[in-house]
């Protein structure tokens, strides 16, 4: 059996296809959809793991209002070597807190184009591989368990351009996207899958669309998920088979929406905009700048940075903000903010008007926490106006580089949680006329090509 898996920055999905139709299948027991699972990773003290929606629930059920306690703990050596001075061996020791029960992984999939290796969870060391392929062979084992069949082969889908957004030259990068690929390929391996292919995301896209297609048609897919934008221009339905005209892409994706929301609209809430001491210093931005990547967060829970936080309580003009910031860090918050963050992007898909709410006392931990913030869809969408125009100039430049027109255009396909946010759909309609944006789900038409891409075989 060889079945479709699109592994996905936020979430992933598994699929096959009989010749006739798709069959998604249950692989998050847990989540409020079945056959979307989060690509998310809970690794326990005991080397216990669990994905997905379980893995989220684990985390906030044994981390949530924790007590802390900071360690320093040697990790090895490094070699110090200056110019005309003799070089020196030096020890190396990081902070680590010893009461963390699990460790939370997110987002793999943006790593694989990286210079990344892995990492050490618990004492023992995790290439970045093992982690995918953990990921991957539990996908695997539910899957044959739903189909009561053994899988052996996998096309997995990839972007056009394996998104690294701290380094924007590697996004077009030939050697990145091959190195993200040969690791993607070793993991699966790993996790049990004998024939593995690749398929191109939105291509996966187009393939479903080309179902249900009557004829021969030009089609534009508009693929944007969580981390990645990728763009195609390809003919479809044709008996001599399928033609890619272009492809393009860009380093933004919905992952940068939510850091840009943090930014603009929550960071007073803790301490941005504060003084402190005599001299009436500004708040240190590394402390407020950390909430924009929920990985550089635990960096706070350092003593002398929570030192400085109850000095800055205690001489600064916004204690209450200061407080809040460390019951953040202290009692583990920081996962949950960037969820209400992410569900308050969704809701403005198909409401106005959302709130960004979050109270640590819910959770028994205390009352230091009380935010509630409201946003609009107008001002998201004036958040994300930059975004929006170099996405318009990527889409002008793939077109163009296609050599077909826009009126040469039959359908638009958008799919992708961020192709859903309305001035992105307004804007496709806008430019190709709303009687040609396709309706597809936006969550599984790419899985779903993935599984007829599989039933295909290589091609």
């Amino acid at each position: 059996m060889r079945i479709g898996v699109d592994f996905g920055t936020t979430n992933s999905g598994a699929a096959a296809f009989d010749g006739r139709r798709v069959r998604l299948f249950p692989i998050d027991p847990v989540g409020l959809a079945s056959t979307m699972i989060r690509s998310t990773l809970y690794v326990t003290r005991d080397h216990q793991v669990s994905i997905g929606q379980e893995a989220i629930d684990a985390y906030y059920s044994q981390n949530i209002g924790r007590p802390s306690k900071m360690v320093r703990r040697y990790v090895g050596e490094i070699e110090m070597t200056f110019a005309e001075l003799p070089s020196f061996i030096r020890d190396v020791y990081v902070l680590v807190d010893e009461l963390t029960p699990g460790r939370l992984l997110r987002s793999l999939k943006s790593e694989l184009a990286t210079d990344y290796e892995g990492t050490t969870i618990f004492d023992r060391y995790y290439e970045l591989e093992d982690l995918v392929a953990i990921y991957l062979r539990e996908i695997r084992r539910r899957v044959e368990e739903a189909a009561g069949e053994q899988v052996t082969g996998v096309v997995l889908g990839r972007p056009v351009n394996f998104v690294n957004s701290q380094d924007a030259e590697n996004e077009r990068s030939e050697s990145g996207n091959e190195r993200a690929e040969r690791r993607l390929r070793r993991a699966a391996e790993m996790a049990g899958f004998r024939d593995v292919t690749f398929e191109l995301e939105p291509v996966a896209a187009a393939l479903h669309y080309e179902l249900t297609a009557r004829t021969a048609q030009n089609v534009l897919v508009f693929d944007f998920g969580g981390g990645t934008l990728d763009l195609t221009v390809m003919r479809v339905g044709e008996p001599g088979g399928r033609r890619i005209f272009a492809t393009g892409g860009v380093g933004i994706a919905g992952d940068a929406f939510d850091r840009r929301i943090i930014e603009a609209l929550l960071l007073d809430h803790f301490g941005r905009g504060t003084t402190w001491g005599e001299d009436e210093s500004p708040f240190p931005r590394q402390y407020t700048d950390a909430l924009l990547q929920w990985q550089t967060i635990p960096e706070l829970n350092r003593p002398e940075m929570l030192h400085f936080l109850q000095w800055a309580q205690i001489t600064g003009s916004h204690p209450a903000r200061v407080r809040a910031l460390e019951s953040l860090v202290v009692n583990n918050y920081a996962l949950r903010l960037i969820d209400e963050v992410e569900q308050a992007k969704i809701a403005l898909s198909s409401e106005h008007f959302a709130t960004i709410h979050l109270v640590d006392g819910e959770e028994g931990a205390g009352d230091e926490i009380n935010l509630w913030q409201p946003i609009t869809r107008s001002q998201f969408e004036a958040l994300i106006a930059e975004a929006r125009r170099c996405i318009e100039d990527c889409l002008s430049d793939t077109l163009a580089r296609s050599g077909r027109a826009v009126d040469e255009i039959d359908a638009v396909v958008q799919t992708g949680g961020s192709a859903q946010i309305p001035c992105f759909v307004e804007m496709m309609a806008h430019i190709f006329g709303p009687e040609k944006i396709v309706a597809t789900d936006a969550f599984s038409s790419v899985t779903s090509g993935l599984a007829i891409r599989a039933h295909g075989g290589p091609g």
